[in-house]
């Protein structure tokens, strides 16, 4: 075991996560942290009810749609380029030929902290849904997961709007919202190690 996983490793390594994936799962990690930054502005803004504290709320929520709207256009992208190039069709290759439990394990020897490891179970996840359904298929479905971030994040600032008009506190979206944020880098954020996998899987 090991061999496929070691090698990945070398050549990531030497190169790093290539664009526009690197950049995709940076991005991802934005929304949680964003997120974080947002639920913190929103007590301080119910404290200390004021312009500025509300002001600052308002620029988060802008931040965190901006975010999540370049990480759409970063998908949409590469859409568009991977079926004018082809590499649909070599990735599906790859994918098929992609040892799932050596990767794995190379991966787990850092990635296994938690009881449930989470990464482990995303990336596991992500390799069999390529191999059974196809790349594209994944990035499609994938794209469809920011939309509903996107969703997300409209649901909760429509909530935070209506607190501000009636006074009433609604803690309950704020904690449903946050909390399907600060999951996207277990999702998106490994999408980078996934997709690495399969483009240094040759070298």
């Amino acid at each position: 075991m090991g061999r496929q996983g070691d090698r990945i490793f070398q050549i990531t390594a030497e190169r790093g996560f290539p664009d526009p994936w690197l950049s995709f799962g940076d991005s991802l990690c934005d929304e949680a942290a964003l997120s974080t930054e947002l639920t913190r502005a929103i007590s301080k803004a119910r404290k200390e009810p004021a312009d500025t504290t509300r002001a600052e709320v308002t620029r988060l929520f802008q931040a965190k749609k901006a975010n999540l709207r370049r990480c759409a256009a970063i998908l949409d992208q590469v859409l568009i380029d991977y079926d004018a190039s082809g590499m649909w069709s070599v990735l599906d290759e790859r994918a098929a030929r992609l040892d799932v439990q050596d990767v794995l394990e190379t991966w787990g020897r850092t990635q296994a902290l938690h009881p449930f490891p989470v990464v482990l179970r995303s990336l596991e996840f992500n390799w069999g849904y390529m191999k059974e359904h196809g790349v594209r298929a994944f990035y499609e479905m994938t794209r469809g997961y920011v939309s509903r971030l996107q969703e997300n994040t409209e649901r909760w600032h429509e909530a935070w709007n209506g607190e501000v008009a009636t006074g009433v506190v609604d803690r309950i979206t704020s904690i449903e919202c946050d909390l399907a944020s600060i999951e996207a880098p277990m999702h998106c954020d490994v999408c980078k190690k996934t997709i690495t996998a399969l483009l240094y899987l040759d070298e």
